[in-house]
Parts: structure tokens; C-alpha cells; sequence
């Protein structure tokens, strides 16, 4: 029998003392691999959703630009003139220019007035595809709409399924909107967008505006915004797509020297979201994680110590049929071997159910798709720690049992 059978033999001797070891480095090592792959699976797919757009022009907070315009998660910012618009699409560094309208939801879920065209462009990403169409068509006039997948999904709407659109908590009592068209789930908040032509957010806001004006009713930025949308065609911002990232820079200096706007880099404000606040995030989550760790070597130390002291009898045996000093150490780093290992299986086989959970909540709650595990250089290098951390608890153990008298052990029989 080798050395290693025999370790495997001794740890399942005591069973539940082994099990809790497993399990509470399990935990930590769950928790660090859910942060981690949460960490780098959201920061891919918050910047592949940006990289699609090569700028924003709109005014406002730059941040909530791009969280409201391309992720759909934050209030829309002030309104710029439809002119915009037609002017940049005009510029020969534009490859598409695409006005959005915000503002307006359908149950919970925010209306998108724009363009056929963001709809049926050539995107050159191909995992970037969010407009194909489960079932239905296009929009192809005012007031017919294309719902995301998890708007189909939630509300159970249907081709024909007509509803209406509400500002706020008051819904509008004009025109109701007609579902013509399903896109397939993306795995992108347009999952779950009601997109419609911009001809019908203007009718929308408009009729707003007169039955206000009937009424006598409604706060004063409310009817500040439908008095200029009934005077004005106005939009969110303008999703810009360059011939080459790399003009992003030059074409963004041009829009504040040009443009009564402010032009974003999507990708850019994303990483700034990422430094400076869910990096934060992620070392507390990962400090905590480590710190179980931690707490688990220390178990296995103590375990592996007062298992030891209880088989030493065994030991002397073992060394009196001719195990030498070296072997007993090293059946004994075995043991924390084995139970580190196995605490760092289950932890991953934990952390991907907790992640296939947390990709259940994600794309309900902003649309994103995030695989239950991704091996990533900074979890092997997690893993290893913990391994490294494993093996260190089992020295003090291990040197216990080298040092061991075999012959007071044996008298003792």
C-alpha cells in the first residue's frame, strides 16, 4: 500500500472532522472564485457593449450617458437637438450615427425611440449581434415596437400584443404601441428594451404635453420637457460608430470644438466605473475570502495536529516495519493535500452554482450573460495560494509526527 492510500485511508478514519475542514475551505474558496469570475466575466461584457459604440454625444453626466443610452440602467440624461444628429451623421469619419429617445417605459421596462438602421447595421463584432429577430419584423412605422427577449419573457406579450407607454408613474392615454417583432436573447441590456421609431416617443410626448396643457397638471420639468418637445424634435444622445477606434480621441475633440455636446467613450467610463469603485468592491470580497481561508488552513492544522497525537501508536508501528522519518512526514503533507484539493473541487463546483444563480439575477436586472466559470489567471494564481496555504498548515503536523519517539510510542502498546 503507498503512502498516498494510506493518507486517503487515515483522513476518512474520522469522517466528519475531514468533512468540515473540506467544506469551510470550500467556502473560501467559492467566495474568491465568485468574485473573481463575476469581476472579469461582467468587466468583458461591460466593455464589449461598449466597444460596439465608439462614442456617445449627449449632455450631462458622462457616466450616466452611457449607463442610461447603452446599458439602459440609469435615468436619461438632458436632451440635445435632433440637429446634432443630422450633422454628425453627415461628418466622413461616421460610419453610423444613431439618435435615441429615453424616457418613457412599458411596464418596467425603458422604451428606446430610434432608428431602423441601429437595428439592421452591419456591426463588424460578431459577437455583438442584439437587434436579430426571434419572430416578427422591424418597426416600420409610429407606434409598432420590437421588444427584447426578456421583456417577451416577463410581461408574456406577443406578436400584435398592443400597450401603452408611461412617463413616470402616468401612462400615456394616446396611441398604444403594437409588438411587430421578438429579437432572440443577445445576453445584452437591449434584451430588455422596447425599441419603437422616433416619431412615436415625439407623439408620445407631445400628446403628454397637451393633455397636461388640459389638465392644469404636473410638475414644472415635466411640462418644461413636453413644451419642448411639442416646439422642438429633440433626443437622449447620439450613438457614434467611427471607421476606426482609434479616431475616438481626434472625432471626440471635434464634437466639443463643433457641437453644442459632449462626446463619452463608453469603454473609457467603464473602466473608471471599475477602478474606481468595483476594484474597491472586488479586494473586500477577496480579502474576506482569503481571510476563510486563512481560518480553514488553520483547521486543517489543528485537525491534522490532534490526529497525530491519536495515532501515534500507529505511527511507531509503521516506522518500526520500516517506514522511515521522511515517509511519515510526507503521508502526512499527503493528508493536507488531499483535503485542500478537495476543498478547492467543491469550492469550484460551489462558486459555479452560485454564479449560475447570480447570471439568473443579472440578465433579469440588466441583461447580462455571465458563463457560471471561466478560468482566469488570477484564479489559478487563487488557487495556488490556497494550495501553498494548505500544504503550509500541514508542516507543524508533519514535523510533529517525524520527530516522534518510536520507542516510548511502542512501550506505551
Amino acid at each position: 500500500m503507498t503512502l498516498w492510500h494510506i493518507a486517503w485511508n487515515y483522513l476518512w478514519n474520522r469522517k466528519f472532522t475531514t468533512a468540515m475542514t473540506i467544506f469551510s475551505v470550500s467556502l473560501g474558496v467559492a467566495l474568491i472564485t465568485a468574485v473573481l469570475t463575476l469581476r472579469e466575466e461582467t468587466r468583458k461584457r461591460f466593455e464589449e457593449e461598449g466597444q460596439a459604440i465608439d462614442l456617445v454625444v449627449g449632455k450631462g453626466n458622462t457616466l450616466q450617458m452611457v449607463l442610461s443610452s447603452i446599458y439602459l440602467l440609469d435615468a436619461p440624461t438632458p436632451p440635445v437637438p435632433y440637429s446634432v444628429y443630422e450633422q454628425l451623421k453627415k461628418e466622413e469619419d461616421v460610419t453610423g450615427a444613431f439618435p435615441i429617445t429615453l424616457g418613457d417605459m412599458a411596464f418596467r421596462f425603458r422604451i428606446v425611440g430610434c432608428t431602423r438602421d441601429l437595428m439592421t447595421f452591419d456591426w463588424e463584432d460578431p459577437r455583438y449581434h442584439p437587434y436579430q429577430l426571434l419572430e416578427g419584423r422591424y418597426f416600420e412605422k409610429p407606434f409598432e415596437a420590437v421588444i427584447g427577449s426578456e421583456v417577451a419573457r416577463v410581461t408574456g406579450m406577443k406578436l400584435g400584443t398592443q400597450f401603452v407607454g408611461a412617463h413616470g408613474v402616468v401612462e400615456h392615454t394616446g396611441t398604444p404601441y403594437t409588438v411587430v417583432g421578438i429579437l432572440q436573447t443577445s445576453g445584452t441590456p437591449n434584451d430588455r428594451g422596447v425599441f419603437t421609431d422616433l416619431e412615436s416617443t415625439w407623439l408620445s410626448h407631445k400628446h403628454g404635453a397637451e393633455e397636461g396643457d388640459a389638465e392644469g397638471e404636473g410638475e414644472a420639468e415635466g411640462e418644461a420637457e413636453h413644451a419642448h418637445a411639442h416646439d422642438e424634435k429633440i433626443i437622449t444622445a447620439v450613438l457614434v460608430k467611427l471607421y476606426s477606434p482609434t479616431q475616438r480621441f481626434e472625432f471626440s475633440r471635434k464634437v466639443l470644438r463643433e457641437y453644442n455636446a459632449i462626446p463619452v467613450v463608453p469603454v473609457e467610463e467603464i473602466r473608471k466605473l471599475y477602478d474606481q469603485l468595483l476594484n474597491v468592491a472586488k479586494t473586500i470580497l477577496l480579502a474576506i475570502g482569503y481571510l476563510v481561508v486563512v481560518i480553514s488552513s488553520i483547521s486543517i492544522l489543528i485537525g491534522l495536529y490532534l490526529s497525530i497525537i491519536q495515532r501515534k501508536k500507529d505511527l511507531a508501528i509503521m516506522r518500526a516495519l520500516g517506514a522511515s522519518r521522511g515517509e511519515i512526514f510526507g503521508s502526512v503533507l499527503i493528508e493536507a493535500f488531499w483535503v485542500t484539493l478537495l476543498g478547492i473541487g467543491s469550492g469550484w463546483l460551489l462558486s459555479a452554482v452560485v454564479c449560475a444563480g447570480l447570471n439568473v439575477f443579472l440578465v433579469r436586472q440588466i441583461g447580462f450573460a455571465v458563463p457560471p466559470m471561466a478560468w482566469t489567471p488570477d484564479i489559478v494564481t487563487a488557487y495556488s495560494a490556497v494550495m501553498l496555504m494548505g500544504m503550509i498548515a500541514g508542516i507543524l503536523p508533519a514535523w510533529q509526527a517525524y520527530r516522534s519517539d518510536i520507542a516510548r510510542d511502542l512501550a506505551e502498546l
